[in-house]
């Protein structure tokens, strides 16, 4: 019975992440400079059809169709690497959209920059971006938990016990995905305000980009050297304990 709520949690984020993602993609920039350019093209070789004319209706149910379908069958696996895979997909659906925030215009090496522009405000995208963050996280989690049910299960651990430890992670998965949503929800509103306080502050450093960049290296530093160790005790006490 666990199980199944899990899976049905599962399908639910996973539903919704992919949905959003889709929503993302078409309504960037660079779905309309698509479409634009391939209905041009089609026309330049006298290519006049019905599906031609009407690219903008059919394309997205044809790409949303193509993308659940693969979605679908990775939530069926349900294997970590298919609910990573699902992470992926997403992640290349929404990434037009969040390269239209960004202040890197790389696209005016080929003076294309209206490619990227941001059509919807940075709120949704942001909680999209979230979302999908959050289906990743927390499918990664449960799916690897699964995995381990099924261990302990063959191994011929008491059911009841098997329940209790499958449910507490997969209850601390959860949480400790909604609660990293919240502390970037918190972060993203703070922000604003935050840097006009701050901005006169870095402005008057000299080199504050570099101060400001070597702060952040040090930082991620940090957090991935803490992940390795932490990774190096799970493999010991494993080790240990087999």
């Amino acid at each position: 019975m666990i199980r199944t709520y899990i899976r049905v949690y599962e399908a639910f984020i996973t539903i919704l992440s992919s949905f959003l993602a889709v929503s993302s993609f078409f309504s960037t920039s660079l779905y309309r400079v698509i479409s634009e350019t391939l209905v041009e093209t089609l026309n330049s070789f006298h290519i006049l059809t019905t599906s031609t004319q009407s690219i903008t209706t059919y394309a997205p149910i044809m790409l949303s169709t193509l993308v659940f379908l693969v979605v679908i069958y990775d939530y069926a696996a349900g294997k970590p690497e298919n609910m990573i895979d699902i992470y992926e997909i997403n992640l290349v659906l929404i990434t037009p959209e969040l390269l239209g925030f960004s202040k890197l215009n790389w696209l005016n090496l080929v003076e294309k920059t209206q490619i990227v522009e941001p059509t919807r405000g940075p709120s949704a995208v942001f909680f999209t971006g979230v979302i999908v963050l959050i289906g990743y996280v927390s499918l990664l989690f449960t799916a690897r938990a699964r995995e381990t049910y099924s261990e302990l299960e063959a191994r011929g651990v008491v059911p009841s016990q098997l329940g209790a430890v499958f449910m507490r992670q997969n209850q601390a998965s959860i949480a400790l995905a909604l609660s990293s949503a919240v502390v970037c929800a918190a972060v993203f509103y703070v922000l604003p305000p935050l840097k006009s306080v701050l901005a006169p502050i870095v402005s008057g450093l000299s080199y504050s980009y570099l101060i400001l960049g070597a702060v952040a290296v040090a930082a991620i530093s940090l957090g991935v050297g803490v992940y390795f160790i932490e990774q190096g005790e799970k493999r010991e006490a494993t080790k240990n304990g087999s």
